[in-house]
């Protein structure tokens, strides 16, 4: 047989079940709360990440590009040292010719060959012996200085004869040119 509860028994269970309901609801309510908190803090982290990840990308493209900066840069650079290399050996050729009735035969001899040794090691080819590299760009701006510098030649200025100057320098003259001197 059932056994029957009184009123008072049975508002003292319904008083005991809403009590654990309370307590157990307030504990999901305060883990609610925690797990809540930790979502945010995990979307901060992420949208953190999330950004550093576009800098590093960002970084790695510039990084990149700044490479084949230093690549075209190094190319140009080592073309125009093969130039110069160059123009140097066809300057020491006609040097040797000139000197070849003013110096002793041995040392006009020994000039010769060494102007003919510098131009077989250069070659006639920019590529040759590890020299200048073909660019890889269509615009040179090397042509363009180039050009520039031929300009600059027709207007009479010639930055090879200021720097080798063929005859007796004259410092007073120069002075007066350039407008130092009173005449």
């Amino acid at each position: 047989m059932a056994k029957k509860f009184t009123q008072k028994e049975t508002e003292q269970l319904i008083a005991g079940i809403r009590e654990a309901y309370e307590t157990k609801i307030r504990q999901l309510e305060y883990r609610l709360e925690g797990l809540t908190a930790e979502n945010r803090s995990l979307r901060a982290s992420l949208a953190e990440y999330k950004d550093r990840e576009g800098k590093v990308g960002r970084a790695i493209v510039d990084a990149e590009s700044k490479g084949e900066e230093i690549k075209a840069l190094y190319r140009m650079t080592a073309e125009t040292e093969w130039r110069t290399l160059k123009l140097f050996a066809d300057k020491w050729k006609k040097l040797a010719a000139q000197m070849r009735d003013v110096i002793p035969a041995g040392e006009a001899k020994r000039y010769a060959e060494f102007a003919e040794n510098l131009s077989a090691l250069l070659g006639q080819d920019p590529g040759f012996a590890g020299g200048a590299p073909e660019t890889e760009q269509p615009f040179d701006p090397k042509e363009v200085i180039g050009r520039y510098v031929e300009g600059e030649e027709e207007s009479g200025f010639n930055l090879d004869e200021v720097l080798n100057p063929k005859g007796e320098l004259d410092l007073e003259k120069l002075c007066r040119n350039l407008g130092l001197m009173d005449e």
